[in-house]
């Protein structure tokens, strides 16, 4: 530890900063205490996301067999490549405890089955349900790739913040408090050693009067 000078002025001053770093200390645990919370809400959303893609996903692929048994395996490529499709993202930003964190949002994925390109007359109902089923799954897809964004901002965001904290528990208020007794037991010392020399002054000088008494 630095030498302090230890004066009540520096005892106060170490005592506001101790006060001021348990407060943000305090804070800072708010802060992740609601992160935490909102860390958790989202799981949940990313859970049910993932598991309503996986069931999403097997239902394609056995609609991707069926409609390559009525149209065949050609017919399906040709309608996969039929009418290429933009899908238009647009961000915005939403703030938790101040923390920054973006939303994807995107256009409508389904189109109407006369916008998909193939031919409608040479087509399966087998084959219009695979297209319904894709896009479906690339419509989850998209929202889940959002969902999992927020959790890797606020599982950063909550990794810092327990950073900070660490921090200040283990080497801010330790050596403020440190310092702030190092500093009062210094004063307490000079008040003892004050009181002492001041008795003794005392007593000298009860003892020289009862001397000039007793020399009278």
């Amino acid at each position: 530890m630095q030498q302090v000078t230890a004066t009540r002025s520096e005892l106060l001053a170490r005592r506001a900063r101790l006060a001021l770093a348990t407060q943000g200390r305090d804070v800072l645990k708010e802060k992740r205490d609601s992160l935490m919370k909102e860390f958790r809400a989202t799981v949940e959303v990313a859970v049910a996301g993932t598991g309503a893609l996986e069931e999403a996903a097997v239902e394609g692929r056995r609609a991707l067999a069926a409609a390559e048994a009525d149209d065949g395996p050609d017919a399906v490529r040709s309608a996969a490549l039929a009418q290429p499709g933009e899908i238009s993202l647009t961000t915005r930003e939403s703030t938790v405890m101040g923390v920054r964190i973006a939303d994807i949002r995107h256009d409508p994925v389904g189109r109407a089955r006369s916008d998909r390109g193939y031919s409608l007359a040479g087509s399966s109902p087998a084959l219009d349900r695979l297209v319904e089923l894709f896009e479906a799954e690339l419509t989850l897809l998209l929202d889940l790739a959002t969902v999992e964004l927020r959790l890797r901002r606020l599982a950063d965001e909550i990794g810092t913040t327990t950073r900070r904290i660490n921090a200040l528990e283990s080497v801010v208020l330790p050596w403020l408090a440190q310092e702030r007794d190092q500093i009062r037991a210094t004063l307490d010392e000079r008040e003892r050693q004050d009181r002492f020399r001041l008795k003794r002054f005392a007593t000298r000088r009860a003892q020289r009067v009862d001397a000039g008494e007793e020399f009278r």
